[in-house]
């Protein structure tokens, strides 16, 4: 999820015009060209994005499935799916296509955007500067998004936990005690030093939802009193929600590049794919089922159905806090990387003590993050904000954009017309989500919060 500074595309995207760097492109192949750092097999890629797509999103789907209903649920989820898929796809193809041209390995989502404005229609490329910037923004907000929803979940778990042994507190109290753990683990500035304890978490959590399927299955399900179809102010509070867990677009490039076999990511039994496919169907069996299972009494995140009491119950929470506690300065550190690194560093110039005024960006990152948490102490209503307000522009208008301005001029017949409604599609579904969407769940936190 990292940009490099000093990207191997840097140089080619600051190329005026197009003509120069779109002529003999035809014997260049960037697949042939492999990462200048460690690569990844496909197997490691596989995980990677399986890990992405797979987070805290999958644990509130029973909740999501209870306000569209458990059939408009799994309709929406599979709709969604195919979607986000697609994008992704879509993103690869564009990415490896202005590689192709402009003869260079590989670009980032942000040059990818500026290089489509770049060498498409004369009329637009002035508009490239402006794409790139608004591209890196989306990114910033998703990820610091991102970093919250993290936030309220660690601290649901610790407060389920707590309130076994303690008097009860509010949600707050246990946001304001992890200010400090959450700083601290911000200030590592190298992500080899998190990366052990990412992946060991990675394993936690993939046997703690092994285990929140074992309860649901466990219990008894019945029809009975369950919703198959919700209201529209439902079904859009829903769909921000399944942006959100299914939108791991932050990813899909550096993943791509990273890759030993870059042809393998969006090939028919691809890395997006053999991700995607089984974690949409896993997301689908979670909601309908943890929704048949617990009903109205269904909470945002399932683990707060787990037994109140036992080892095993707080064994589950404590892994899942752990291995979201892992991941959230991953998050952080493109935040930071984009503001900090690539803008008020440079700004700053030659100032004494350059990392002590990076720690005090860090701080105040971290803390920006929790006091949002504090405002709008709900999960489900910050999953629902930035599924509806970042993934419509990064996983649906941005890829459409990105592949029309790329393949405009070279698609005819029965070919046009699929990437013409593909290309709708995707804007339409992207109006959706972001006007219902967000109109709904903007609604709905300032009723929570005043």
């Amino acid at each position: 999820m990292r940009f490099n500074k000093n990207s191997d595309s840097q140089a080619a995207i600051d190329v005026e015009g197009s003509d120069s760097v779109t002529n003999n492109s035809d014997d260049y192949e960037p697949h042939d060209q492999l990462p200048p750092a460690k690569s990844a097999s496909y197997i490691e890629s596989l995980f990677i994005l399986i890990k992405a797509t797979l987070g805290t999103g999958i644990l509130g789907m029973p909740r999501a499935f209870y306000t569209a209903g458990y059939v408009l649920g799994a309709v929406g989820t599979l709709f969604a799916g195919i979607l986000t898929t697609g994008s992704m796809i879509l993103i690869g193809k564009s990415e490896h296509e202005l590689c192709r041209r402009k003869r260079i390995p590989r670009m980032t989502y942000p040059e990818t955007m500026e290089a489509a404005f770049e060498l498409g229609p004369g009329c637009l490329r002035r508009f490239k500067g402006t794409a790139r910037f608004l591209t890196t923004t989306a990114i910033v907000m998703l990820e610091f998004g991102t970093d919250c929803a993290y936030a309220i979940f660690i601290a649901v778990n610790i407060k389920e936990i707590c309130e076994q042994h303690f008097s009860p507190a509010p949600l707050r109290f246990y946001l304001l005690c992890l200010l400090g753990p959450l700083i601290v683990m911000c200030w590592v500035r190298n992500l080899k030093y998190l990366a052990p304890g990412s992946t060991l978490g990675s394993f936690c959590a993939v046997g703690c939802v092994a285990a929140v399927y074992y309860y649901i299955f466990s219990q008894p399900m019945t029809l009975e009193g369950k919703k198959a179809v919700g209201s529209v102010r439902d079904f859009s509070l829903f769909f921000g929600q399944v942006l959100f867990a299914l939108g791991a677009f932050g990813v899909v490039v550096p993943l791509k590049n990273k890759m030993t076999r870059p042809a393998q990511y969006g090939s028919v039994c691809g890395v997006v794919n053999a991700a995607t496919i089984p974690d949409i169907f896993l997301y689908i069996i979670i909601g309908v089922f943890g929704y048949l299972a617990y009903g109205e009494n269904t909470q945002n995140p399932i683990t707060l159905n787990m037994p109140q009491t036992g080892i095993v119950g707080d064994l589950i929470r404590i892994l899942l806090a752990c291995s979201i506690f892992t991941t959230y300065p991953l998050c952080n550190y493109v935040v930071i990387e984009q503001l900090w690194h690539k803008n008020l560093r440079l700004w700053l110039g030659d100032v004494k003590n350059p990392h002590q005024w990076e720690y005090a960006f860090r701080t105040v990152v971290t803390c920006a993050n929790v006091l949002f948490c504090i405002v709008v102490p709900s999960l489900e209503l910050v999953m629902s904000l930035v599924g509806s307000l970042m993934v419509p522009a990064l996983g649906l208008w941005f890829p459409a954009i990105m592949y029309t301005l790329t393949f405009w001029n070279e698609y005819r017949g029965v070919k046009f017309a699929l990437f013409l409604l593909t290309s709708i599609v995707l804007t339409l579904t992207g109006m959706f989500a972001l006007v219902v969407s967000l109109s709904t769940t903007l609604t709905e936190i300032y009723e929570t919060v005043l």
